[in-house]
């Protein structure tokens, strides 16, 4: 392929399956026993994570529209920074539940397996989440635009 091919790519065909990578590794990590076959286990978490975050990305865009209109003062600024943060608590919410009902018992320690993967990928879906909110979308909104005219 030649760069003028790579660019016809849309960049969320590469920065999704990252961002499901990153986090499906932190979860796996925070929840696999001790001696389980952990490649396994993260190759489940990864599909999984996969399947989940373009549906949960649908609503972010809502979010985003939520936050303008329940606090338009706060600005371009703050705004991102209060959806970037709600966003990131959301996505890890969701993809913590959803993979801590796939590798636990279901029975009282639930809340302690979806606790540990939230809590342990919660630093870097922070990170993934002001990347997006203050670098990416940016561009994105940007190459959107360029293509419409």
């Amino acid at each position: 392929m030649t760069t003028s091919a790579f660019r016809k790519i849309p960049p969320p065909v590469f920065i999704l399956p990252t961002i499901a990578l990153l986090l499906s590794a932190f979860m796996t990590w925070a929840n696999a026993a001790a001696g389980a076959p952990f490649a396994a286990l993260w190759a489940r978490n990864f599909a999984t994570c996969l399947v989940m975050l373009p549906l949960i990305l649908l609503g972010i865009a809502q979010l985003e529209k939520l936050v303008a209109v329940v606090a338009p003062t706060l600005g371009p600024f703050w705004g991102k920074v209060v959806v970037s943060l709600l966003s990131s608590l959301a996505i890890e919410s969701l993809l913590a539940l959803v993979i801590s009902l796939i590798n636990s018992p279901w029975d009282a320690t639930l809340p302690l397996y979806w606790w540990k993967a939230f809590s342990r990928s919660l630093p870097i879906g922070l990170l993934i989440g002001f990347f997006m909110g203050f670098y990416m979308k940016p561009k994105l909104d940007a190459m959107r635009r360029a293509r419409q005219t």
